[in-house]
This record gives C-alpha cells, sequence and structure tokens, in this order.
C-alpha cells in the first residue's frame, strides 16, 4: 500500500488550508441571512475526516480495496492522456469494454475496472480529480470528500428550510452521522451517488415544490440522474416512487377544501403510480439486470450464497424467500430492521463492524424512543401531514427494504444502506418534533378551558 510520498506530507496542508479558508469565508458571508450555516464549516471538516480515515483504513487495516483500485485506474488513464492523447479520447468516450485494456501498456499500468461501465464511470470521474491533486492517493481523497459535500449540503439545506426549527437534528441527520461521512466520503461509488442524490432532491425542490429556479432545477435532476444510473441505478428503485408521492402530497396541500382533496388523493396516487411503474420499467428494459423479475431472482440467490462458509462468517440470515411478490413481501419487517439496525453488537467479529454497531443501537434507541413515546397511527399521520416528511420517510423504508432483501453480508450492507440513514433518522426527529407540538396545542387548551371554567 505504496501510496503515500514526501508529496502528501508538503502538500495535503497547502490543500486543507486553502479548502477550509475560502469555506470559512463562504460560510461568513452567509451565515447572516441563513442561520443554518453555522453547520457548514463543520460538516465539511467531518466530511474530510471522513474521506481521510477511509483512505488510512483501506491503506493500513484492510489488504487494499477498491477505493485504491479508482486512484489507480485514473493513474494509468492519466498517463494514457500524456502518452498517447487519441487513444486517451477513445477509451474515454467509449464504453466500458475489455478492448480498453489493450489500449494500455507497461508504461501506463493496467486498469482492472474498464469492462465494468459502473466502476468504469467512477474512474472517469476520478481521473479529473488525480489531475487536480498532482498524483496524491490522499489529496484526491481530499478533493472528493470536500466537492461531494457541496450535494450533500444542498441536501441538508431543504430539510432544514422546511423545519427551521431543526437545524440542529437535521445537521446530525445528514452532515454528522458517522458511517455516512466515513463510507460516503473517499474515493467510493457511494460517494459520488450520495452526492447527486443530494443534488436530485435538492432540484425537485427548487423546480417542482418551492418553483425556484426552474431550468437550473430540471437541469440538475437530469445531471444528478444520469450520475444515479451510471453508477448505482438501484438507488431509483426507492428514489422515483418516493419522489413521486412527495410530490402528490404537495399537490393535495394546494387543495383547501377536505373533501375535494380526500377525492383527488386516490386518483392523483394512482396517476404518480402508474408513472413510477411505466419509469421504472423503461429502466428495467434499459439495464436489463434491473428489471423486477431479475432482481428477486438475484435477491433470492444471494441470500443462499452469502451464507457459505467461505464468507467467514460476516453473513446474516433473513430466511430464504420466492422470487415473487408473495415471497418479498414476508420478509417485509425484518429485511427493514436488518438494513437500518444490523449489525448488532453480539454480531460482529472485527473493529469496523464493531464502530457500526454502535451507530445502530443509538439509531434503535431512537426509534424505540420514538414509538413508545407515540403511538403507531399517530406516526403515520405525522407522516402525512408534510410533503417532506413524507418522501422522507418513504424513500428510507423502501430503500431499505430493497437492500435488506438482496444484502446479507455486513461488509456490503454497512456502505450499500448509507443513502437511506440519514433520510430515516431526519423522519424520526421530524415526527417527534410534531408530537412535541401537539402535546403543547393538547396543554394550552386544557389551560384555556381551566382558566374558562375558572
Amino acid at each position: 500500500m505504496n501510496v503515500y510520498s514526501l508529496l502528501d506530507i508538503l502538500f495535503v496542508p497547502v490543500y486543507l488550508f486553502i479548502i477550509l479558508f475560502y469555506a470559512r469565508i463562504y460560510q461568513a458571508k452567509k451565515i447572516v441571512d441563513n442561520p443554518e450555516y453555522r453547520y457548514f464549516l463543520t460538516g465539511l471538516i467531518a466530511k474530510i475526516c471522513g474521506g481521510i480515515g477511509l483512505a488510512v483504513v483501506y491503506t493500513v487495516y484492510y489488504p487494499g480495496g477498491d477505493t485504491l483500485q479508482y486512484y489507480w485506474d485514473s493513474l494509468a488513464f492519466q498517463k494514457l492522456m500524456f502518452i498517447d492523447f487519441k487513444s486517451f479520447w477513445y477509451v474515454l468516450t467509449a464504453k466500458a469494454d475489455i478492448s480498453n485494456f489493450y489500449y494500455f501498456n507497461s508504461e501506463t499500468g493496467y486498469p482492472a475496472y474498464c469492462r465494468d461501465p459502473k466502476a468504469w464511470f467512477v474512474v472517469k470521474i476520478s481521473l479529473f480529480l488525480v489531475g487536480l491533486s498532482m498524483q496524491s492517493f490522499l489529496i484526491t481523497t481530499i478533493l472528493c470528500s470536500a466537492l461531494s459535500f457541496i450535494g450533500i449540503w444542498k441536501l441538508y439545506r431543504v430539510f432544514a428550510q422546511e423545519f427551521p426549527e431543526l437545524q440542529r437534528e437535521m445537521a446530525i441527520s445528514f452532515l454528522f452521522i458517522p458511517s455516512v461521512f466515513f463510507w460516503g466520503s473517499g474515493l467510493l461509488k457511494d460517494t459520488f451517488t450520495l452526492a447527486a442524490l443530494g443534488f436530485f432532491i435538492s432540484g425537485v425542490y427548487n423546480m417542482l415544490i418551492t418553483n425556484k429556479g426552474f431550468v437550473r432545477g430540471f437541469i440538475t435532476i437530469l445531471l444528478s440522474g444520469f450520475i444515479i444510473v451510471s453508477i448505482k441505478p438501484y438507488i431509483l428503485v426507492g428514489l422515483v416512487p418516493s419522489s413521486i408521492l412527495w410530490l402528490i402530497f404537495k399537490l393535495l396541500k394546494k387543495i383547501d377544501i377536505s373533501t375535494i382533496r380526500s377525492i383527488a388523493f386516490p386518483f392523483l396516487l394512482v396517476l404518480g403510480l402508474v408513472f413510477g411503474l411505466v419509469f421504472l420499467k423503461f429502466m428495467g428494459n434499459s439495464l436489463q439486470e434491473y428489471k423486477f423479475d431479475s432482481f428477486l431472482d438475484k435477491a433470492a440467490i444471494n441470500q443462499k450464497d452469502l451464507k457459505s462458509d467461505y464468507h467467514k462468517g460476516n453473513s446474516f440470515d433473513i430466511g430464504e424467500f420466492d422470487p415473487t411478490f408473495q415471497g418479498i413481501s414476508s420478509k417485509f419487517f425484518i429485511a427493514i430492521f436488518s438494513a437500518i439496525f444490523r449489525p448488532m453488537i453480539f454480531e460482529v467479529n472485527n473493529t469496523v463492524m464493531f464502530l457500526a454497531s454502535i451507530e445502530n443501537l443509538l439509531i434503535l434507541f431512537l426509534t424505540i424512543r420514538v414509538l413508545l413515546y407515540i403511538r403507531i397511527l399517530r406516526i403515520f399521520k405525522y407522516v402525512k401531514s408534510h410533503h417532506l416528511l413524507v418522501f422522507s420517510f418513504s424513500f428510507s423504508i423502501l430503500f431499505a427494504f430493497f437492500i435488506g432483501l438482496s444484502t446479507s453480508n455486513f461488509g456490503a450492507l454497512v456502505r450499500y444502506k448509507i443513502p437511506c440513514i440519514p433520510f430515516y433518522v431526519a423522519s424520526l426527529y421530524i415526527i417527534r418534533h410534531f408530537h412535541s407540538q401537539y402535546l403543547e396545542e393538547q396543554n394550552a387548551m386544557k389551560a384555556q378551558l381551566y382558566d374558562g371554567n375558572s
């Protein structure tokens, strides 16, 4: 893992100083009119620390990993650019294919991901970062963390603007959950897709919810959606239906008369679901491996395969199921529980999993506290009372269900689930806040009644 050099000692402090210096100036400029910016600098520092921590783990604790492979492949790609720009341009614009491998030689190095479309797309993005970092792995990681923070920050601001009284809680949810700023900050697929998810939601919010910047929002949705489809298209399985529900509930809130709203709801819901199914079917036809039937077959196979002995006890079992709608429905609750709350402390066998289990335990305690504090039926009443909460809660549950269903290896699970964790925690905070408001209103009414009787 000889990727560190004198270059890192000399220039890492320089890059950090420049990034944090301009971030501090930007925060000071914005915080005057936007109080949520008090978390900007600390959020950025957490993101960068997460990226550096991941780089150290993959170079010291683990014997290599995909983050290093992305770096080495990008390095080979950059060398090809200087040696043979015509070949470089062809490979850059061509689809991932084994034939790309033959454009490289011993002088450039041989990329491992040139035949994997999703990983190859990450290599192409990383190429730009490697160039800015003077070919330093650690500086590349820092730049990746800092630039991806923009998407996460935009996502946080959507929630901070809708729930200004919960800015601290939303900052905890989106900026300061350890697993999210650790696994979502290094040179990994998760970093780019998490940032793209933030841009996508911000684009939808500005374009369709607040009607601010329609053109810019539309372009943001297209570009971020393209990145998600190019790297991890299965995210759309949870994102598209949840976004449709978000828009439906926003439209319903504009209808003042409750009777008309009740009549309009089923029609809008059916229309939205039909649109969502058509979109997912189109995506499945374009990406054969993500057809619904193919997904169910792969999920069922994964459940059997990842329990094998060669996974060395890092797997868990939610039970076998048939690749049918009825089969997966029977695993709904256990799949969600597994995705959000596992690994648990008694299931871990290494340091990284232990740290993940501590976080999962805290989220479990928060969930139990909300469930004990609020009745189940009232929770759903609070969820449907705000359009953004509808999106946040439905996305976290849908995504957790599909991840829990298709993943039974703890090492993969802690990374795959990070898109849903911030939304789930944020939803719990918002529900708890709504219930506190409800109790305050009830107490105020009781006080008024008591004063009247007096």
